[in-house]
């Protein structure tokens, strides 16, 4: 760990809330609202409250619902922001899964088509090989010519 040197430093974690380097922004801009928010309505909720009739009962109010509601603040805006990230994650992944699908769908139907015309050919031969035992005049072209492809 000492001198290596990681392959994708803005992913880098050490806890559940340290944020990889490039969500940080979101983060932030996430929680300041929340918090905010949250200050707000707890000084709303002391204003209101005729149960805390001084100012120093308000402000302690105010005080003690702080703490919870930061915390609150923070999971909820890691919640977020991971819940965001690991979407990014499954529709790229999702993305990737479509993807080989259609590139097998696409091998598959390559498959067919080429049995298709192999077995055209094989019929065609088969015809041709009758006919020449039987001695007959064997005219029809042979699958895939322009003659051909007036009849598919």
């Amino acid at each position: 760990m000492g001198g290596e040197q990681r392959e994708h430093p803005e992913e880098e974690r050490e806890s559940i809330w340290s944020i990889p380097a490039k969500y940080k922004g979101w983060y932030f801009g996430l929680f300041s609202v929340q918090f905010i928010v949250s200050a707000v309505w707890l000084i709303r909720a002391s204003v209101t409250d005729d149960a805390l009739p001084s100012i120093s009962q308000k402000v302690f109010f105010v005080w003690q619902g702080m703490a919870p509601m930061s915390i609150s603040s923070a999971a909820f805006s890691l919640v977020i922001v991971e819940t965001w990230r690991v979407t990014m994650v499954i529709a790229a992944w999702m993305e990737e899964a479509m993807e080989k699908r259609r590139r097998r769908q696409i091998r598959r139907a390559a498959d067919n088509a080429r049995a298709e015309v192999q077995k055209a050919w094989l019929e065609w031969n088969e015809r041709r090989e009758a006919a020449t035992a039987a001695g007959e005049d064997f005219s029809e072209p042979p699958p895939g010519t322009s003659e051909d492809s007036s009849e598919s």
